[in-house]
């Protein structure tokens, strides 16, 4: 976004103390000031814009495309025409309106189309994974009913993933209320708090001081410099050491997910109060124990701690897979900006979308580049729409990454491995963030 005035963002002046601040963003033909705006998501224009000037169409395009009320704000806002083309866009304009051209070829084919067959299987699963779970801890097997409790807690995670990003029914409004009820009583978590993170990351990912999901120190350092381009915090180089051991159990599983059912997101949802999101959270706290403790014919005590064993679970499946779509790859510098299309396709990647048991179990996030590309498109057809965008990528000369299943946790785990030693080795690189980064996503992204 550029200064104040009438100057453009390509010019990055700035306006005199007396002139109206203006911050001008740029969608399709026409730049808007934002400058008096305030995202209700949080600050993900300024996260995906910051002083680049760079073209936010295919951003508000799909986060916004089925959005009536985000469109009339658009208008509403004091606009100009825009006559230039945005720097991060110069080098790919001919292939951007070729991928435009593509996009409107798949919503013609029907491919952003609800599929309520599909939304109906993916909430009888829930159920069916509850119903089991109970049933085991009824038949005392305490072990096996905790696991299906736990895959209960992440396939939730799933379903909340995408619908908040509205891509399950075609209705905003009944997408956040699955969210709402999966994510609050499946995980314990908000909906609303997941959707201004992750939105962070979608806008920029691998993208340093902007993607939420490197800003993980000092539990976990995913690329050479994030000890020193994340906020302030003490590091230990011996817990660095072993990162990509504790990554899953400790950071993963309970670390993080303790942090946010505890304390994050039930703050969040105190801010907004958000009435009908903490009772769903609630229920988690209560309710879910209360359906344990009387399958398993034990305390309510009982029934909490086995609850928190299957989070426990869930939060190593579902923070491991989703690790392994991006975090192995290079990151982009925080003074850098790269279009809609190269942030998906060059800091993401696709994995094994042929396979429909890999499909299955990470929830369709295996397509994370497609995902990414749409994300609120169905995310049951985009194994398909992979397919489909490896010829667009050869004929455009995109390097678009399809790996193996076991190759990408085998990415994932050696990146740790790497940071976490060259940390213990080196230490902090203070000021000075050294020749370039260290981080596997060079060796490994060909």
């Amino acid at each position: 976004m550029g200064g104040g005035g009438e100057a453009s963002p390509r010019h990055g002046s700035s306006a005199s103390a007396s002139t109206k601040r203006q911050e001008w963003v740029k969608i399709g033909a026409w730049e808007y000031d934002v400058a008096r705006f305030k995202h209700p998501g949080g600050s993900i224009l300024r996260y995906m814009l910051a002083s680049s000037g760079a073209d936010a169409t295919e951003a508000f395009r799909e986060f916004h495309g089925r959005s009536r009320k985000a469109n009339s704000i658009l208008q509403a806002l004091p606009k100009r025409p825009a006559s230039y083309l945005s720097r991060d866009r110069v080098p790919d304009e001919q292939m951007l309106a070729a991928f435009s051209k593509w996009r409107e070829s798949l919503e013609a084919e029907g491919f952003f189309a609800p599929r309520p067959l599909h939304v109906a299987g993916r909430i009888l699963e829930l159920l069916a994974l509850l119903a089991l779970g109970l049933g085991l801890y009824r038949l005392r097997r305490p072990l096996p009913a905790t696991l299906v409790m736990g895959l209960f807690g992440a396939r939730c995670g799933w379903v909340q993933h995408e619908g908040g990003h509205s891509s399950l029914t075609g209705s905003t409004a009944l997408d956040k209320c699955i969210q709402r009820a999966t994510a609050g009583f499946g995980l314990g978590c908000s909906g609303a708090m997941w959707n201004q993170m992750h939105n962070k990351h979608h806008a920029t990912p691998q993208k340093e001081g902007h993607d939420m999901d490197l800003d993980t120190t000092p539990l976990v350092a995913f690329f050479d410099r994030a000890v020193e381009t994340n906020r302030p915090r003490p590091h230990s180089r011996l817990w660095l050491r072993f990162q990509a051991w504790t990554f899953l159990p400790v950071t993963s599983g309970l670390f993080v997910m303790a942090f946010w059912i505890l304390f994050l997101h039930p703050r969040q949802v105190g801010k907004a109060r958000d009435g009908t999101q903490a009772l769903w959270m609630l229920a988690f706290h209560v309710v879910r124990p209360l359906l344990v403790a009387w399958a398993a014919g034990c305390s309510f005590l009982q029934g909490y701690a086995l609850t928190w064993v299957s989070i426990w679970f869930s939060g190593m499946y579902l923070f491991g897979h989703f690790a392994t779509s991006h975090t192995h790859l290079d990151v982009v510098p925080g003074d850098e900006h790269r279009n809609w299309v190269r942030y998906a396709v060059d800091h993401t990647v696709d994995i094994n979308p042929d396979n429909p048991l890999v499909n299955w179990a990470m929830g369709y996030l295996n397509c994370q580049v497609i995902h990414h590309l749409f994300p609120q498109m169905p995310q049951c057809v985009q194994p398909e729409v992979s397919r489909r965008f490896r010829k667009f990528a050869r004929e455009w000369g995109l390097e678009y990454q399809v790996i193996g299943y076991r190759e990408a946790w085998h990415k994932t785990f050696a990146n740790l491995v790497a940071v976490g030693e060259a940390y213990y080795e080196k230490g902090r690189s203070g000021q000075d963030p050294g020749p370039a980064p260290f981080s596997m996503g060079s060796v490994h992204a060909g």
